[in-house]
C-alpha cells in the first residue's frame, strides 16, 4: 500500500514510517496537516491510507480529514473515494476521539505505537478492500446474468432501459479514466 504518515513530531513519525516500511509498504512522511493536504491534493497521489496524529498546530488530524473530504477529487465523486484514515494519537480527549470515529476515521490507535495493533488495523483495511473487489466482481456477474435474461426473453423495452443505464455508467467511467490519465490510450 501507498501510505501517507502525518505527525508534527519527527521522531514519532519516523517510528511509524519504519514499521510500515518493515511491513513492505511505500510510505511518504510529512510534518503537518497542511503538507499532508498538499500531498493528497496532488494529482495521482493515490494514497491507499493516511495515518495521522491528532494534535498538530494549524491543522490537526480531524481538520485534515475534513479538508481532505472537501477536495474536488473526493467531494461528490463516487468514482474517487477518500482513502481510509487512521488516527494515531496520545490524546485521551474522549470527545475528540468519538468525533474522529463519527466523521469516518477507520481506526484510532493510541501512542506509543503498538506494532501489533497497527498491523491489525492494516489487515482490516486490506480486508475491506478485498471485500469491495469481491462485491464489484459479483455485481458485474449479476449484470451479465441480467443482460442474458433480457436477451433470452427478447424483452426489447427492458433491453433499451438497461442499455441506457449502462451507457451512462460506462460514459462516466471513461470520463474518469481520461481525466485521471489523459496521456494513456485507453481501450475497452
Amino acid at each position: 500500500m501507498k501510505i501517507l504518515v502525518v505527525d508534527d513530531i519527527k521522531y514519532n513519525g519516523i517510528l511509524v514510517v519504519m514499521e510500515l516500511r518493515h511491513l513492505g509498504h511505500e510510505v511518504i512522511f510529512v510534518l503537518s496537516g497542511i503538507e499532508a493536504l498538499r500531498e493528497i491534493a496532488t494529482p495521482r497521489s493515490n494514497f491507499d491510507l493516511v495515518v495521522t496524529d491528532l494534535m498538530m498546530p494549524n491543522m490537526d488530524g480531524i481538520d485534515l480529514f475534513k479538508n481532505t473530504n472537501n477536495l474536488p477529487q473526493f467531494k461528490d465523486n463516487a468514482l474517487n473515494t477518500l482513502p481510509p484514515f487512521i488516527l494515531l494519537t496520545a490524546s485521551t480527549d474522549v470527545n475528540r476521539l468519538v468525533e474522529a470515529k463519527l466523521i469516518g476515521f477507520s481506526d484510532i490507535l493510541l501512542k506509543p505505537l503498538d506494532k501489533l495493533r497497527l498491523g491489525a488495523a492494516l489487515d482490516n483495511i486490506v480486508s475491506q478492500q478485498v471485500t469491495f473487489e469481491r462485491t464489484l466482481g459479483q455485481t458485474l456477474e449479476s449484470i451479465k446474468e441480467m443482460v442474458s435474461q433480457i436477451k433470452s426473453r427478447q424483452d426489447l423495452d427492458s433491453a433499451k432501459t438497461t442499455a441506457g443505464y449502462l451507457q451512462v455508467i460506462v460514459s462516466d467511467l471513461y470520463a474518469f479514466v481520461e481525466a485521471e490519465d489523459p496521456d494513456d490510450t485507453f481501450e475497452a
